[in-house]
């Protein structure tokens, strides 16, 4: 695989991990929303995205078993470019990892809070359920005629 090619594929990673990135900004804010449907229509916005890093990777794959120093480029301008792109490719992946975790731990500590929620309002019915069944008890006793005669 000569330079032009491997520079267009990390130009293709480049503009893939920059969408995913957005996504992912957009995904964190849902989630500290509370916007459960918006996350879900934003995680199946990102996984086209995903497949096209998977594809590239496969792409890629063919690109490290060359010996990258007997790789043509057309001027080590371009080479340098190539890099320094690599780099940046490399910073955003890392980037996008951290909003990864990130929206994991928040979504694990709002399903937390709302169980500790739902535990509470379960706590709260059966009280009432158990003064109610109280009630029903202490009303069921004997009756008293109040007709005149």
């Amino acid at each position: 695989m000569n330079g032009n090619e491997v520079i267009a594929l990390i130009k293709q990673r480049w503009e893939i991990l920059d969408q995913l990135l957005s996504i992912s900004r957009l995904q964190m804010t849902a989630i500290e929303q509370g916007q459960m449907s918006k996350l879900m229509r934003l995680l199946s916005e990102k996984q086209k995205p995903l497949n096209q890093l998977v594809e590239l990777s496969d792409q890629f794959g063919a690109a490290n078993t060359d010996d990258s120093e007997k790789r043509h480029w057309d001027s080590e301008d371009i080479r340098d470019q190539c890099r320094k792109k690599q780099e940046e490719c490399e910073k955003m992946n890392l980037e996008l990892l951290a909003i990864e975790a990130e929206c994991e731990s928040k979504l694990s500590q709002n399903r937390n809070e709302l169980r500790q929620r739902l535990e509470r309002v379960d706590s709260g019915w059966q009280a009432v359920s158990g003064y109610a069944d109280h009630a029903a008890y202490a009303t069921s006793g004997g009756s008293l005629d109040l007709s005149s005669d």
